[in-house]
């Protein structure tokens, strides 16, 4: 039931995704369509339990991860007293165990974020990190550069056809051909999966016209590229973009949408050419 109710948010959000202003009651309508689309029936009482199950999980989660913030947070608390006195009484040997306490206590807080900001199936940064790391508060960039949009497109067809194993396979393989073309090239890219069949790529130091080279010599070489199942099927996969420039003052929701809008043009010019 999570994996229906992520694909579900999924593909709301990505319906949602043009809209300058979403109400809840066009969420609840999205959400619902959406629901209906992938099988689940909102009113029966058996998701009701399984989305209870869902929610207890979550709530477990969250809660795990508020207990080892906490314990961080006493350690640290007892370091610096500790500190305190090794630097006061000049005890090296001291210094020492406080230094080792907060090496242990780094790869903690490490591990901690790896599981709040990376995705699993990726291991590339989630949503959560977009909201809460590579933009502002208010919802603004922390610096200008580029933001790339990607979409592959043909993800909702291999899922339908072949099951979302398949899907999940090739969303992997583009990740890591994303990260390996961008660190080939030595171009500072952080790299978020939006969304089950979506990157959000945020770009330093680089112009429109030099990416956009780079992102179509990318689509050529994978619509080249012949992927290969388990089960021995062979079959192709693309991708379209949409890419928009941006400033500190900017708002992300604004470009990310427009970014959303140039990918889709970009898509309809490329289905009009293949007619």
């Amino acid at each position: 039931m999570k994996d229906k109710l992520k694909k579900i948010t999924d593909k709301t959000i990505q319906d949602l995704l043009q809209n300058e202003i979403i109400l809840p009651s066009s969420y609840f309508k999205y959400f619902d369509n959406n629901a209906k689309k992938i099988s689940v029936a909102l009113d029966d009482p058996q998701f009701e339990n399984d989305f209870s199950d869902v929610l207890t999980e979550e709530l477990n989660t969250i809660n795990s991860y508020m207990k080892k913030a906490l314990n961080n947070i006493n350690i640290l608390t007892k370091v610096t007293d500790y500190a305190q006195k090794a630097i006061t009484e000049k005890d090296e040997s001291k210094l020492k165990t406080v230094n080792s306490a907060l090496v242990d206590m780094k790869s903690e807080i490490n591990a901690l974020r790896t599981q709040i900001y990376i995705d699993p199936l990726t291991k590339i940064f989630n949503r959560k990190w977009i909201y809460n790391q590579g933009i502002t508060e208010s919802g603004t960039f922390k610096s200008e550069g580029l933001l790339l949009f990607i979409d592959l497109t043909d993800c909702n067809y291999l899922t339908d056809k072949y099951g979302s194993l398949l899907a999940d396979n090739v969303i992997l393989f583009v990740a890591k051909f994303l990260k390996v073309k961008f660190k080939n090239e030595k171009i500072s890219a952080d790299i978020a999966r939006y969304s089950n069949n979506h990157f959000v790529l945020f770009i330093k130091n680089e112009t429109i016209a030099d990416i956009t080279s780079l992102i179509k010599n990318m689509q050529i070489e994978l619509a080249s590229t012949t992927l290969k199942s388990k089960s021995g099927l062979m079959f192709k996969t693309n991708f379209h973009f949409g890419m928009v420039q941006y400033s500190e003052i900017d708002s992300f929701q604004n470009k990310i949408e427009k970014a959303a809008a140039l990918s889709i043009e970009e898509k309809e010019r490329t289905d009009k050419l293949a007619v």
